[in-house]
């Protein structure tokens, strides 16, 4: 849609300017001007080169719309100190630009596509997923797909916290509850997160328990623990209780990833790059440090097991090994942030090649989550409140279908919904409090709203026409000339700069807030512009036509965002 006129008009600027000039696609703004009953295209004057100036404003103006169908005129204005470019489209154009049949995804292209690492999610097995894993899964599953839909390749891991001293604490804690495999087989995540902090309770009261835990995870990092076996199982439990969260908030991975890949005793090489780069630095304590500069960071331990950013390091360079990526983007809360500028502060100070492509992308915090009770919980007991109480809200309405409202799967979308959409809908670095009855509300901007506007679009394409009946409509532009119908048609030419202006600032509120945009303008055409109520076959036709486009759009916005949309709630 939107790359029609990229495309025409950069070509036009670089024939007048002489100069290769590449339009942005994050400039594009398509608006309905109801004054002058003209669908319009704005751009910042800066975005089309140098030799677009004042000067010679009104000769390129003209070259740009003469002979050209699309375009009618074209002028310039002031606002808020910046100079814009105004574009008046040939309104019949722009309607079938929109509405013709071609896929909304970018192709992937060797020559422009890139290969990117999103690492998000991560938490710690043998532990239950914590609420305050949200933002990192939500948001680094809308950032895969993201990229994926513009044409790029997306390897999206899960790397999964599963070696460090905690898993000392672990085997202790086990071992001093005197729990059997048929116990844990019992409730394993419950079971097991309840020996781990048993283990460190007895530690804060005993400093033995701590040297012993840490002991435990030398003899692991070493290879001559005796439980690993147990380890590996407790690793399957983990991984078989987060697929069923993962499934419920729409998240897939191409692959899983261990920390204890990249044990000590595994990535000697690494600490020997270290050295060689004279960043390695022996401590009397029997640590190891890097030398950054302006502090020390320690990555090996006075008992020789090596720490967290030790194993960062191995695992960046063996991903660029097995995937050579452009990015390698880590989706962590900012509480990290000092960790991940030492991550690429190193990987600079190695001369790696793909130090450049090392991205912390970060966000705040969610204060507040809990039960209606008050009750702070994992994130499965917040999905399965939000379920209990759409079903509640859904029965109450006179406008549920009551075999929607009696559906528990049905609930559970349009709960995880609203619980996906109250986050993403907020700045990422921003803090927020978790509210309930923000979050379920029915009307306003929400999750549910968007839900809502699908299934209507859903229901109305469906009792007025068949798929086959909507490949065969032809579109005829002159059918669709109410002020409604064209700024939806506007409303959709957006979809494709808004995602690129999401993916240039990794903010998932952009797309939110565009989907917002869209469904009130949805709404409005659906109220104004009736399909059964419609006398006249063609405009009934171009309408259906115009319809499915915009559920086409609506479809797509919200998958990107990890939303399974419903056809009929």
């Amino acid at each position: 849609m939107a790359q029609v006129y990229r495309k025409l008009i950069s070509e036009k600027l670089a024939r007048i300017c002489g100069t290769n000039v590449q339009i942005p696609m994050t400039a594009l703004q398509f608006t309905y001007q109801r004054a002058t009953r003209t669908p319009e295209l704005s751009m910042l004057a800066q975005y089309l080169g140098q030799g677009f100036d004042q000067k010679s404003f009104n000769r390129s103006a003209e070259c740009i719309v003469k002979d050209d169908e699309h375009l009618a005129t074209v002028t310039t204005e002031e606002r808020s100190g910046k100079k814009w470019v105004k574009l008046s489209l040939d309104t019949m154009k722009l309607i079938q630009t929109v509405l013709e049949r071609k896929p909304l995804q970018d192709e992937y292209n060797t020559a422009t596509s890139q290969t990117m690492i999103v690492e998000f999610s991560s938490p710690n097995i043998a532990k239950p997923f914590h609420a305050g894993h949200l933002r990192s899964t939500i948001l680094g599953n809308f950032l895969s797909n993201l990229n994926e839909f513009l044409g790029n390749r997306v390897l999206r891991l899960n790397y999964l916290g599963d070696w460090g001293t905690q898993f000392g604490y672990l085997a202790l804690g086990v071992q001093l509850k005197g729990l059997s495999p048929t116990d844990i087989h019992q409730d394993p995540i419950k079971c097991l997160y309840d020996a781990y902090v048993h283990a460190y309770e007895a530690a804060r009261n005993s400093p033995n328990m701590h040297e012993h835990a840490m002991n435990i995870f030398a003899r692991m990092e070493n290879g001559t623990a005796d439980d690993l076996d147990q380890w590996q199982e407790y690793r399957a439990y983990t991984v078989k209780e987060l697929e069923e969260l993962y499934r419920r908030l729409g998240v897939c991975f191409t692959s899983y990833e261990w920390e204890s890949q990249y044990g000590v005793n595994k990535i000697a090489h690494v600490l020997e790059t270290l050295k060689q780069h004279g960043l390695l630095i022996d401590q009397p304590d029997g640590r190891k440090v890097v030398q950054l500069q302006q502090r020390k960071m320690p990555i090996v331990k006075s008992d020789g097991s090596g720490m967290y950013l030790l194993r960062d390091i191995a695992a960046l360079m063996d991903r660029y090994n097995r995937f050579e990526f452009h990015k390698c983007i880590y989706v962590v809360e900012n509480g990290q942030n000092d960790h991940f500028a030492s991550l690429s502060e190193i990987a600079h100070l190695l001369c790696l090649p793909y130090a450049a492509g090392v991205e912390h992308v970060k966000f705040g915090r969610i204060h507040g989550m809990s039960t209606r009770r008050g009750k702070v919980v994992f994130l499965k007991d917040i999905l399965h409140e939000a379920q209990q109480l759409v079903q509640e809200k859904q029965r109450e309405s006179p406008y549920t279908k009551t075999n929607a409202a009696d559906d528990p799967s049905v609930c559970d979308i349009l709960g995880t919904s609203a619980v996906i959409i109250n986050d993403l809908k907020q700045r990422r670095m921003k803090d927020y409090n978790f509210d309930w009855s923000k979050i379920l509300r029915m009307e306003g901007d929400s999750g549910i709203k968007l839900q809502y506007t699908h299934c209507r679009l859903a229901s109305l394409l469906h009792a007025q026409s068949s798929a086959e009946d909507i490949m065969s409509i032809q579109c005829d532009g002159s059918s669709l000339v109410e002020p409604e119908a064209l700024d939806l048609v506007c409303q959709m030419a957006n979809f494709k700069p808004v995602c690129y202006q999401a993916q240039e600032a990794a903010e998932a509120c952009i797309l939110v807030a565009y989907l917002f945009r869209l469904c009130k303008s949805i709404n409005l055409a659906i109220k104004t512009l009736p399909v059964k109520q419609e006398s006249e076959v063609k405009k009934r036709q171009q309408r259906i036509l115009l319809f499915s486009r915009a559920k086409l759009v609506l479809h797509t916005g919200m998958t990107l965002l990890g939303l399974r949309p419903l056809e009929e709630m």
